[in-house]
């Protein structure tokens, strides 16, 4: 009886592995590129060191890293295209600022090796990009260039609040980096 359950289950054994290998690969093939971004590979990924003062949150989609500070401002880091410009003038129309011609006027901050814009606003906040419109709110952001995309750098909450954390967030941005293969 012993011998035939052993046979039984050498036979059933050597049919799963005889039919599993019968299966039929499928091939696949690329047929479109697009080019890489920042956080496509482990090695080109940034890196960031969150304040003490600010706590982290999941990452969405659109976001890179994503912070809440105070009672309800928020930091995030993403990345977009479109050129600075239309990027700086989208951000200052959701305060209904005035567009700018250029950002030369601008304050200047580093960030990943780059000269990127500070960009501020406060008032009336007309909502926008999954936000509800809120009264007396405030903006303060950085963008730079890095190739044909931009790293943003945004932060908002109330015009008090955002105003306080200023500060903390340029030497945020100062701070962050891309991630070289030697410094996993």
């Amino acid at each position: 009886m012993f011998a035939f359950s052993l046979r039984l289950l050498c036979i059933s054994m050597f049919s799963l592995v005889f039919c599993a290998s019968c299966r039929k690969t499928e091939r696949i093939v690329v047929n479109e590129r697009r080019e890489l971004i920042v956080a496509d590979q482990g090695n080109h990924s940034l890196v960031a060191v969150m304040p003490p003062e600010w706590r982290q949150v999941p990452s969405t989609e659109f976001r890179m890293f994503n912070y809440r500070f105070g009672d309800s401002g928020e930091v995030f880091v993403g990345r977009s295209r479109g050129g600075l410009m239309p990027n700086i003038n989208r951000w200052l129309g959701q305060f209904g600022k005035p567009g700018l011609e250029n950002a030369d006027e601008l304050p200047k901050v580093m960030m990943l090796g780059q000269e990127g814009v500070l960009v501020t606003a406060s008032g009336d906040f007309a909502g926008g990009m999954g936000r509800a419109a809120r009264k007396n709110a405030g903006l303060a952001g950085v963008i730079v260039a890095i190739g044909d995309q931009l790293i943003t750098v945004k932060m908002m909450g109330d015009a008090d609040a955002v105003a306080a954390e200023q500060e903390r967030l340029i030497k945020f941005c100062e701070g962050l980096r891309i991630r070289s293969d030697d410094s996993k």
